[in-house]
């Protein structure tokens, strides 16, 4: 059972890397990572889960538009509201939980992984507005997450993303 918590997140990490050089990303995000700014671009689609809910992928590119650092927001209501996060990798699809996940990596090799607690109840992400005309969201969030695959020698024993907030279109 372990093992499957281990290599489950890593496929889906390695899978998200090697399949997203072409995304379109459009609108703005301000967050803190480890109590520095960090330059990232955003993306939100319908969830492949359930087509009433929104996947939001907050990326780092390198000069190339290669991703280099991802934070993603599966599940996530198109509604406004306060969601707290959870680790939702054995939760079934159709459940209300709001999953997280941060990785790092480069042409498709995965460095670090890191996920929610399953005992985090800190971690939020909140929709102040959604426009289902105009098909954008906004929205704030605040996070903790702790390493699931460590392989860098210098990965953090935790991140923290303070003050984040976003605004981005979704994309069909």
């Amino acid at each position: 059972m372990r093992y499957a918590k281990i290599v489950l997140p890593a496929l889906v990490v390695i899978t998200l890397f090697s399949c997203e050089k072409d995304d379109y990303y459009w609108g703005t995000v301000t967050v803190q990572k480890n109590g520095s700014p960090w330059v990232t671009e955003i993306r939100a689609t319908r969830s492949t889960i359930s087509n009433s809910k929104i996947n939001i992928r907050i990326n780092t590119l390198n000069q190339s538009g290669e991703i280099l650092e991802k934070l993603n927001f599966f599940k996530v209501p198109a509604t406004v509201g306060h969601y707290p996060l959870s680790y939702t990798f054995n939760q079934p699809p159709d459940d209300s939980l709001i999953g997280c996940l941060y990785a790092n990596g480069y042409q498709d090799q995965l460095y670090d992984s890191y996920l929610l607690s399953q005992q985090d109840s800190t971690s939020y992400l909140e929709i102040t507005e959604y426009d289902s005309k105009k098909k954008e969201i906004k929205g704030r969030f605040n996070l903790i997450v702790w390493p699931d695959i460590k392989g860098s020698w210098n990965a953090p024993d935790s991140i923290v993303f303070s003050d984040g907030e976003f605004h981005t279109r979704v994309d069909d």
